[in-house]
């Protein structure tokens, strides 16, 4: 990760890589069939990683509020951790096709899209449910643009004090809701065209 997100991906060798971790090509490819596969097992563990983290928030006993802020916390420290591997893949990877890894992103949207729609019913009750769509575009829109301060501009935060910041912005934004402007099925229909 450090080498890819020092010289780039395709700037970055096998050579390279297996003498910083002080092994053999040959055992490199005992593991790995190409500097691919290893990018996207890295890709994989971080998503992992992360998963974990978000379950952890569930099993959690305390109010679904703490738990969507929690959550938000959660994204920043993990994007600020990997943010120079974020942006070296933002910078090479950006015409998305069907490789492993693309598939592999779409996976991990539509988790967000998922744990998202819990924690706000959670937080805000079942009369939220049909607001869905749209609170789901309008948070994950909020997360991104702090995510762009902290991977393109390398700012520093204090993510608890954000992610409180964060929720009570979701709760003006809950008690301004009127007529949904998205369809109650809209997240599920894009979710459905990303896997076929």
């Amino acid at each position: 990760m450090e080498l890819f997100a020092k010289n780039g991906f395709e700037s970055t060798s096998v050579q390279e890589i297996t003498e910083a971790c002080g092994i053999s090509k040959g055992a490199f490819y005992l593991y790995f069939k190409s500097k691919e596969s290893l990018l996207f097992s890295i890709f994989e563990v971080f998503i992992d990683k992360v998963s974990k983290k978000i379950v952890s928030v569930f099993e959690m006993d305390s109010s679904p509020k703490d738990k969507l802020e929690l959550f938000l916390c959660i994204q920043f420290e993990e994007i600020d951790q990997y943010s120079d591997f974020i942006l070296m893949l933002l910078r090479e990877q950006t015409k998305p096709d069907e490789t492993e890894l693309f598939v592999l992103m779409q996976q991990m949207d539509t988790q967000l899209n998922d744990t998202l729609k819990e924690l706000l019913v959670g937080a805000y009750g079942i009369t939220i449910k049909r607001h869905i769509p749209d609170m789901t575009i309008m948070v994950k829109g909020l997360i991104k643009g702090y995510v762009e301060l902290i991977i393109m501009y390398n700012r520093n935060f204090d993510y608890k004090k954000l992610a409180n910041f964060l929720l009570y912005r979701i709760d003006s934004l809950v008690s301004g809701l009127t007529t949904p402007f998205l369809e109650e099925d809209f997240i599920l229909k894009i979710d459905d065209k990303k896997t076929t």
